[in-house]
């Protein structure tokens, strides 16, 4: 229930037909949904993991997204994929190589979208949160699959971040 006050309280700031919140940018980021165990270097999702992919999609189905990023492996590419075709917007993968994330952040401060969903990695998705909203978030615990951070860039310059919960509490990863 205090979800669904949440967001009703967000909704009435944001026209996700528009341009965000006021005509700033909305930032959507997410760490991809429960992975399998097995391959070890690029797991899929598992079952409950493609369950929280779709909890994603029902969360985001009314926000006009303009661009969508994912690393280029199965399991953030599977946590995006649904969105994206909902939308009927590209993913673009970011290689995962040395300096990737500050050049995602540049790209998307210069960019002409304004609604953006990123999906990323324990490691990664709050290091990009920092980046953007100048905070200091720490690294997900290996457990935690169901936060969704929302970053709004100002006009003047500030930002601001939201930190909900979606979908079913965090499942475990399992062998697939």
């Amino acid at each position: 229930m205090k979800l669904a006050a949440f967001l009703l309280a967000l909704l009435m700031l944001f026209d996700p037909t528009t341009e965000g919140i006021s005509g700033d940018k909305t930032i959507f980021l997410v760490r991809h949904a429960e992975k399998c165990t097995e391959p070890a270097g690029d797991p899929d999702l598992t079952e409950f993991g493609k369950q929280r992919a779709q909890d994603l999609t029902r969360v985001l189905m009314d926000v006009e997204l303009d661009a969508i990023y994912s690393t280029p492996f199965k399991r953030t590419l599977n946590t995006a994929r649904p969105v994206a075709q909902m939308h009927g917007v590209k993913i673009i993968e970011t290689p995962a190589e040395s300096g990737f994330m500050e050049a995602m952040v540049s790209q998307i401060k210069a960019a002409e979208a304004h609604n953006i969903l990123i999906s990323g990695h324990s490691n990664t998705t709050p290091v990009v949160v920092n980046l953007l909203a100048g905070t200091t978030y720490e690294n997900l615990d290996e457990s935690e699959y169901d936060r969704l951070y929302i970053v709004v860039l100002h006009n003047d310059g500030a930002a601001s971040v939201s930190i909900l919960r979606y979908g079913a509490p965090s499942g475990p990863s399992q062998a697939c």
